[in-house]
Protein backbone atom coordinates (compact mmCIF):
# COMPACT_ATOMS: atom_id res chain seq x y z
CA UNK A 1 0.00 0.00 0.00
CA UNK A 2 2.88 2.38 0.80
CA UNK A 3 4.45 1.67 -2.61
CA UNK A 4 1.15 2.41 -4.36
CA UNK A 5 0.89 5.78 -2.59
CA UNK A 6 4.38 6.80 -3.76
CA UNK A 7 3.57 5.80 -7.35
CA UNK A 8 0.28 7.70 -7.18
CA UNK A 9 2.01 10.81 -5.84
CA UNK A 10 4.72 10.60 -8.49
CA UNK A 11 2.17 10.24 -11.31
CA UNK A 12 0.08 13.06 -9.86
CA UNK A 13 3.07 15.39 -9.73
CA UNK A 14 4.02 14.50 -13.31
CA UNK A 15 0.49 15.21 -14.50
CA UNK A 16 0.40 18.52 -12.64
CA UNK A 17 3.65 19.60 -14.30
CA UNK A 18 2.62 18.67 -17.84
CA UNK A 19 2.17 21.78 -19.93
CA UNK A 20 0.23 22.14 -23.17
CA UNK A 21 2.36 21.86 -26.29
CA UNK A 22 2.39 25.13 -28.24
CA UNK A 23 2.35 25.23 -32.02
CA UNK A 24 5.91 26.57 -32.06
CA UNK A 25 7.07 23.67 -29.86
CA UNK A 26 5.20 21.22 -32.10
CA UNK A 27 6.93 22.61 -35.19
CA UNK A 28 10.35 22.43 -33.53
CA UNK A 29 9.74 18.86 -32.34
CA UNK A 30 8.34 17.85 -35.74
CA UNK A 31 11.42 19.25 -37.47
CA UNK A 32 13.71 17.44 -35.04
CA UNK A 33 11.92 14.07 -35.19
CA UNK A 34 11.46 14.06 -38.98
CA UNK A 35 15.12 14.98 -39.52
CA UNK A 36 16.23 12.20 -37.17
CA UNK A 37 14.02 9.64 -38.94
CA UNK A 38 15.02 10.59 -42.47
CA UNK A 39 18.72 10.81 -41.58
CA UNK A 40 18.75 7.45 -39.80
CA UNK A 41 16.65 5.63 -42.39
CA UNK A 42 18.53 7.17 -45.32
CA UNK A 43 21.88 6.38 -43.72
CA UNK A 44 20.91 2.76 -43.11
CA UNK A 45 19.64 2.28 -46.68
CA UNK A 46 22.80 3.90 -48.10
CA UNK A 47 25.01 1.68 -45.93
CA UNK A 48 23.09 -1.41 -47.06
CA UNK A 49 23.48 -0.41 -50.71
CA UNK A 50 27.22 0.09 -50.28
CA UNK A 51 27.69 -3.16 -48.39
CA UNK A 52 25.08 -5.50 -49.88
CA UNK A 53 23.83 -3.78 -53.05
CA UNK A 54 20.25 -2.88 -53.89
CA UNK A 55 18.97 -6.33 -52.91
CA UNK A 56 20.46 -5.80 -49.44
CA UNK A 57 18.78 -2.41 -49.24
CA UNK A 58 15.45 -3.99 -50.24
CA UNK A 59 15.88 -6.65 -47.56
CA UNK A 60 16.74 -3.98 -45.01
CA UNK A 61 13.66 -1.90 -45.88
CA UNK A 62 11.40 -4.95 -45.84
CA UNK A 63 12.63 -6.08 -42.43
CA UNK A 64 13.77 -2.93 -40.62
CA UNK A 65 12.20 0.32 -41.90
CA UNK A 66 9.00 0.04 -39.86
CA UNK A 67 10.74 -1.12 -36.65
CA UNK A 68 13.25 1.75 -37.02
CA UNK A 69 10.39 4.23 -37.44
CA UNK A 70 8.63 2.78 -34.38
CA UNK A 71 11.79 2.95 -32.27
CA UNK A 72 12.32 6.64 -33.10
CA UNK A 73 8.66 7.31 -32.28
CA UNK A 74 9.03 5.58 -28.94
CA UNK A 75 12.25 7.45 -28.12
CA UNK A 76 10.63 10.80 -28.94
CA UNK A 77 7.17 10.21 -27.41
CA UNK A 78 5.44 10.63 -30.76
CA UNK A 79 3.65 8.54 -33.35
CA UNK A 80 5.37 8.44 -36.74
CA UNK A 81 4.41 7.05 -40.10
CA UNK A 82 5.57 7.47 -43.66
CA UNK A 83 2.72 7.63 -46.18
CA UNK A 84 2.36 7.98 -49.92
CA UNK A 85 -0.21 8.08 -52.70
CA UNK A 86 1.96 5.49 -54.44
CA UNK A 87 2.89 3.29 -51.53
CA UNK A 88 5.02 0.18 -51.66
CA UNK A 89 3.85 -1.30 -48.37
CA UNK A 90 0.07 -1.21 -47.78
CA UNK A 91 0.79 0.00 -44.23
CA UNK A 92 2.11 3.23 -45.78
CA UNK A 93 -1.05 4.10 -47.71
CA UNK A 94 -2.21 7.66 -47.01
CA UNK A 95 -5.59 8.10 -45.35
CA UNK A 96 -8.22 10.52 -46.69
CA UNK A 97 -6.85 13.63 -44.93
CA UNK A 98 -3.25 12.78 -45.81
CA UNK A 99 -4.24 12.25 -49.46
CA UNK A 100 -5.60 15.80 -49.60
CA UNK A 101 -2.25 17.22 -48.47
CA UNK A 102 -0.24 14.96 -50.78
CA UNK A 103 -2.43 15.80 -53.79
CA UNK A 104 -2.01 19.53 -53.07
CA UNK A 105 1.77 19.06 -52.82
CA UNK A 106 1.89 16.96 -56.02
CA UNK A 107 0.09 19.75 -57.86
CA UNK A 108 2.68 22.22 -56.54
CA UNK A 109 5.56 20.01 -57.71
CA UNK A 110 3.92 19.57 -61.12
CA UNK A 111 3.52 23.36 -61.43
CA UNK A 112 7.14 23.85 -60.31
CA UNK A 113 6.00 25.74 -57.20
CA UNK A 114 8.01 25.40 -54.00
CA UNK A 115 6.73 22.98 -51.39
CA UNK A 116 6.39 24.04 -47.79
CA UNK A 117 9.06 22.62 -45.49
CA UNK A 118 6.19 21.25 -43.38
CA UNK A 119 2.54 21.70 -42.51
CA UNK A 120 1.11 21.63 -38.99
CA UNK A 121 -2.43 20.78 -37.93
CA UNK A 122 -3.92 21.28 -34.48
CA UNK A 123 -5.99 18.22 -33.60
CA UNK A 124 -9.46 18.53 -32.10
CA UNK A 125 -8.52 16.15 -29.27
CA UNK A 126 -5.37 18.18 -28.57
CA UNK A 127 -1.86 17.83 -29.87
CA UNK A 128 -0.70 18.31 -33.43
CA UNK A 129 -0.04 16.48 -36.66
CA UNK A 130 3.18 17.56 -38.37
CA UNK A 131 3.54 16.77 -42.08
CA UNK A 132 6.95 16.76 -43.82
CA UNK A 133 7.22 16.16 -47.59
CA UNK A 134 9.60 13.47 -48.83
CA UNK A 135 11.10 14.43 -52.18
CA UNK A 136 13.23 12.17 -54.33
CA UNK A 137 16.41 14.21 -54.26
CA UNK A 138 19.03 11.48 -54.23
CA UNK A 139 20.03 9.23 -57.12
CA UNK A 140 20.24 6.28 -54.71
CA UNK A 141 16.47 6.52 -54.18
CA UNK A 142 15.86 5.92 -57.88
CA UNK A 143 17.61 2.54 -57.70
CA UNK A 144 14.47 1.15 -56.01
CA UNK A 145 11.86 3.79 -56.86
CA UNK A 146 12.86 4.82 -60.40
CA UNK A 147 12.21 3.21 -63.77
CA UNK A 148 13.28 -0.34 -62.90
CA UNK A 149 10.45 -2.35 -64.51
CA UNK A 150 11.58 -5.78 -65.71
CA UNK A 151 14.75 -5.83 -63.60
CA UNK A 152 15.56 -8.55 -61.07
CA UNK A 153 15.09 -5.92 -58.35
CA UNK A 154 11.59 -5.09 -59.63
CA UNK A 155 10.73 -8.78 -59.50
CA UNK A 156 12.08 -9.05 -55.94
CA UNK A 157 10.03 -6.01 -54.93
CA UNK A 158 6.88 -7.55 -56.43
CA UNK A 159 7.56 -10.71 -54.43
CA UNK A 160 7.72 -8.76 -51.16
CA UNK A 161 5.08 -6.19 -52.12
CA UNK A 162 2.65 -7.65 -54.70
CA UNK A 163 0.65 -4.40 -54.88
CA UNK A 164 3.66 -2.08 -55.14
CA UNK A 165 2.92 1.34 -56.64
CA UNK A 166 6.25 2.97 -55.77
CA UNK A 167 8.25 2.65 -58.99
CA UNK A 168 8.62 5.01 -61.93
CA UNK A 169 9.59 8.10 -59.96
CA UNK A 170 11.97 10.73 -61.33
CA UNK A 171 14.36 13.05 -59.53
CA UNK A 172 12.44 15.82 -57.75
CA UNK A 173 9.15 13.90 -57.55
CA UNK A 174 7.15 13.87 -54.34
CA UNK A 175 7.58 10.38 -52.87
CA UNK A 176 5.28 10.89 -49.88
CA UNK A 177 5.43 12.45 -46.45
CA UNK A 178 6.34 11.84 -42.85
CA UNK A 179 3.40 12.25 -40.48
CA UNK A 180 4.25 12.87 -36.84
CA UNK A 181 1.51 13.00 -34.23
CA UNK A 182 2.64 15.03 -31.24
CA UNK A 183 0.90 14.71 -27.86
CA UNK A 184 -1.07 17.63 -26.48
CA UNK A 185 1.23 17.99 -23.47
CA UNK A 186 4.91 17.63 -22.78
Amino acid sequence: MFRFSIISLTLSSLLLHATPLSQEEAIAKGNQVSAALLQKLGGEVKAQMQTNGVMGALHYCTQSALPLTDSIAQETGTTIKRVSLRNRNPINEANKGEKIILEKWEKSVKNKEPLPAYEIEKLSKGGFNYYKPILLNNEACLKCHGDIQGSPLAEAIKTSYPNDKAMGYKMGDLRGMVVITLPKEH
